[in-house]
């Protein structure tokens, strides 16, 4: 049961009895073929110049008969291999034009194809792609060497996804779905299966269920669509109708009235967890507001009891190392509760019965007027938030809100209205009526208990303790909570203020430098963009370099406990009611070469956030409950954390290339004793006590004179010490062998070997040279792909990078990396160092050069496209830090209008000529270590 997404168009979770879509969408045709394949084509000028393609099938894994499991997944593959226009494929073609956003995604009740990002300059590759979108619904060629030969790319990616997740996941599957066909369908299938499935089963399920009446074409962009929709009409409606198709049916969960449990264990698992589910029916009948409400309320009931939770956690009082609760989408036409809980060691049942008390509350007595107001005041300003946005359109939304209306019948209309009934739905909901919806699907039935774990001597919740303690707080004499809603009215801060001494404009980025009476710096840039809303970030350098070895401990506990107290005289809870409803963002952060706080809010509340800053730098506060508490889980979790084979394999891998003093050491169990709660409070001074060391920048749409008050008033009463500025210090722990290689062989399940090659060189490279070496690792990529993946159908992917840092160190590398069978790996890793070596004379042409040049710089023009607050936060902070211009594109055009084939080769060929290697490989032993668990 995944977590629940909220967005102003989908709430599936909530979609009933099918409803007539509303008209008044502008630029906006759609309709229904004599073939029954269903479109919408919509003009948006979301993205200027280019257009997104969409194929939705009402069709996935379900549909599988037991012969068929997976090959609705494998069908996914073969539309990319071969269609009747494209008999070579349609992956080579889309990335030889330039056009590299394109996948496809299996579910378990519908898949989805997308091409996007298509320039519609180029109205030939438009037309092409509409055609690739028709081969996909009824022309996949589905040749029997290209199923053999994606047979193995398929297996690759099941052997790359077969970890302890999905064992865990299928494992539960029959109680989670109640032994229905749903338990029996994991989209990917099985190995077995993979290798022996007949042609024509394939091909059967492609004609049996690929048809019109069950596609949705979707195209949105920056297109005439009455031009588009007589493109659809013409071609799609060529495609012949079905007759007497089968009927696209729906699998039900049949009700339970017994507590159904099980214990699931995997040697891999990294933690013990207890998990209760409770799958209710989808209400049907409900009217349009009333099915916005329902979303509401389980957004509501969600956020209620992440607030129980913590204020246990916040008062010290839990006896679990982790709980969550949630309520949201399970299957089509069910939803679903969950608690899952994580105990401590031998601490099962007190854990269980600790949150079910606090389940049990909610479903007797449901939440307070406090409660249920303070959620909806923050969604209503969620709400206003996307209101202030609404009027810059998002392809996204047209798309999420097409595929509503067509697999749910859900109506749409334009954000700034579907926005209105939104907030109608939310500001009517009650706490009567909350409880009326638990109480509506909180039933004793259907419920389910999972316990997994990984040590089978461990005494685990049984079902009977489960039913017992369900039994015995059943029984109690509970209260209902009370909420305190201690919000102090005003700060009682008496500060002498600043102000600002010098005030330097920055033309180039319609900025201000100011220069506060305390030394610190401030830059602030308006940005409309911002829509109400703006950022403040601060930074210093420093961070974990500069702090002793025997103090870095204490640092980490620093970093995790930071506001874990409450500030200045506020503890925890009074000070999330003091910011609740608020939209206040605040953290800190210490690096390893800078520490600092970043935050963000409305306008609105800008003074509380710049008090709350003032507060972060002057009045912290540790608890020592708080502390030891942490410090007890921290060592708890540590010495009881489950390693993974990788995990062990990870840690020889860092000996062996990382030199090791006192500040990198792993002391085990004993760095948590190291942690020092006397001197917390001082390292915490230290590194942010000088405010002439810190930058600040404000960004976002605030008045310019109101954050110049603020910043007076707050960062300018600051202190700051004479002398010089603290400066980092430069720490590099890799070790200077040539070349380190090695094998290592665990036991974990499955026939896997996973190969990962480092290349590293430490020489200067030129603004050229940088990005010739990143266009070589993406021509890598393109080619490794080509060959192990398509060719020798040995991996489901590889994983190509090339990256160049000149801070704090230079380096360049190059990665690679992918998955494969073991007896594969010194093949494939040949094919590799060959590849590798070619790269310095004749691998690449000048035609696979164009499409990544092209891929660039359409990047650079959605970057240009979308600028806003973050830009503007990373512009002014990288010339505070560096006086770079990163708004200046001059450089970065001219080397990319002028680079070569050649530029790319002489990059490599000097990359290549002193380069340090890091090549591992771990292969898995033949001994399976689940044959023991599963007896």
């Amino acid at each position: 049961m995944r977590g629940l997404l909220f967005t102003i168009t989908i709430f599936l979770f909530t979609a009933f009895a099918p409803l007539a879509a509303q008209e008044g969408m502008e630029g906006l045709r759609y309709g229904k073929l004599e073939n029954g394949l269903t479109y919408y084509v919509k003009h948006s000028k979301a993205e200027p110049g280019r257009v997104s393609f969409y194929l939705l099938q009402n069709v996935g894994s379900i549909l599988e008969e037991d012969h068929e499991n997976g090959l609705a997944h494998f069908l996914e593959h073969m539309a990319f291999n071969g269609t009747t226009h494209f008999p070579g494929g349609v992956m080579p073609y889309l990335r030889g034009k330039g056009v590299f956003t394109f996948n496809a995604r299996t579910g378990i009740n519908q898949t989805v194809y997308n091409i996007e990002d298509v320039p519609t300059a180029d109205g030939g590759l438009v037309d092409t792609c509409m055609f690739i979108v028709k081969d996909w619904c009824n022309e996949i060629l589905l040749k029997e060497k290209d199923i053999d030969d994606e047979r193995g790319v398929i297996i690759e990616e099941w052997r790359s996804h077969y970890d302890v997740g999905r064992r865990l996941q299928e494992g539960s599957a029959p109680v989670v779905y109640n032994h229905t066909k749903y338990a029996r369908r994991n989209v990917i299938g099985t190995v077995e299966l993979l290798k022996s499935f007949p042609y024509d089963v394939l091909r059967e399920f492609y004609h049996k269920w690929y048809r019109p009446d069950l596609q949705c074409v979707i195209i949105v962009g920056d297109i005439d669509e009455v031009e588009y929709e007589n493109k659809v009409k013409e071609m799609f409606g060529r495609i012949p109708a079905r007759v007497n198709p089968l009927e696209r049916y729906e699998v039900e969960i049949p009700d339970r009235a017994d507590l159904d449990y099980m214990l699931i264990l995997d040697p891999e698992n990294r933690s013990k967890m207890i998990s209760f589910h409770q799958r209710a029916h989808r209400v049907e009948g409900l009217d349009e507001l009333g099915r916005k409400s329902y979303s509401f309320k389980a957004r509501i009931f969600n956020a209620i009891w992440g607030q129980r939770l913590a204020r246990i956690v916040n008062d010290n009082r839990e006896k679990f190392l982790s709980a969550s609760a949630e309520f949201g989408s399970f299957v089509r036409n069910y939803n679903g509760f969950s608690l899952d809980i994580v105990p401590y060691k031998d601490k099962d049942v007190e854990a269980f019965e600790q949150v079910w008390t606090v389940w049990e509350e909610i479903r007797r007595f449901g939440f307070t007027d406090v409660e249920v107001e303070r959620v909806q005041e923050a969604l209503f300003q969620e709400l206003q938030k996307m209101e202030s946005a609404a009027e810059k359109e998002s392809n996204s939304y047209y798309v999420s809100v097409f595929q509503s209306h067509f697999l749910s019948g859900l109506p749409f209309r334009e954000q700034s209205e579907e926005l209105d009934v939104l907030k109608e739905a939310l500001l009517e909901i009650t706490p009567e009526d909350m409880a009326d919806w638990i109480h509506s699907w909180a039933t004793d039935s259907n419920r389910i208990i999972v316990v997994s774990g990984n040590d089978k001597d461990y005494k685990y919740l049984t079902k009977d303790q489960a039913l017992d303690v369900m039994a015995e707080v059943a029984e109690k004499d509970i209260q209902p909570e009370v909420i305190e809603h201690k919000i102090p009215e005003e700060f009682d801060l008496k500060l002498q203020g600043g102000t600002i001494k010098k005030v330097k404009k920055l033309d180039r980025f319609k900025a201000e430098e100011w220069t506060l009476s305390n030394g610190a710096r401030v830059f602030y840039k308006y940005v409309e963009e911002g829509n109400g809303f703006f950022s403040m970030a601060c930074s210093s350098h420093g961070g974990r370099s500069v702090v002793d070895a025997e103090d870095l401990p204490t640092l980490a506990a620093m970093q995790a406990l930071a506001m874990k107290s409450g500030i200045y005289k506020y503890d925890l809870n009074t000070l999330k009611n003091l910011v609740q409803g608020k939209q206040i963002r605040l953290n800190m952060m210490v690096s390893d070469y800078t520490e600092g706080f970043g935050g963000s809010t409305k306008a609105d509340n800008a003074e509380l956030l710049f008090q709350l800053y003032y507060l972060m730098f002057e009045e912290p506060r540790f608890g020592r409950p708080q502390f030891d508490k942490y410090v007890e889980r921290a060592k708890y979790m540590y010495e009881n954390r489950r390693q993974a084979p990788q995990d062990l394999v990870q840690d020889s891998i860092r000996k062996l290339t990382t030199r090791i003093d006192d500040r990198n050491r792993d002391w085990g169990a004993a760095y948590f004793d190291k942690m020092n709660f006397e001197r917390m409070k001082s390292l915490y001074r230290e590194r942010f006590s000088n405010a002439k060391e810190f930058t600040f920048c404000i960004v976002g749409d605030i008045d310019r004179d109101e954050a110049a008050r603020l910043t007076c008033e707050y960062i300018g009463s600051l202190p700051s010490r004479k002398g010089k500025k603290e400066e980092y210090i430069i720490r590099n722990y890799d070790v200077d062998t040539d070349t380190i290689a090695r094998e290592f062989k665990v036991v974990m399940p499955g026939d896997k070997g996973m190969v990962n090659l480092m290349l590293e060189n430490d020489g200067k490279f030129s603004d050229k040279e940088q990005m010739a070496l990143t266009i070589w690792g993406q021509m890598l990529r393109n080619r490794l792909f080509a060959i192990v993946r398509e060719q020798e159908s040995a991996t489901y992917g590889v994983n190509v990078d090339a990256n160049c840092m000149t801070f704090p160190y230079r380096k360049a590398t190059l990665m690679v990396g992918f998955e494969t069978q073991r007896d594969k790996v010194e093949r494939m890793k040949e094919i590799i160092y060959n590849e590798l070596e070619r790269s310095k004379d004749e691998l690449f042409s000048e035609s696979e050069l164009s499409p990544i040049l092209i891929s660039i710089r359409r990047m650079q023009d959605q970057q240009n496209e979308n600028i806003g607050v973050d830009y503007w936060m990373n512009v002014l902070n990288t010339y505070a830090e560096s006086k770079v211009d990163a708004t200046n594109h001059k450089v970065f055009d001219k080397i990319l209008e002028s680079m070569t084939i050649e530029d790319v080769r002489n990059a490599a060929r000097k990359f290549l000529k002193n380069v340090k290697v890091r090549d591992w490989v771990i292969k898995s032993e033949e001994v399976n270590p689940l044959s023991d668990w599963e007896k």
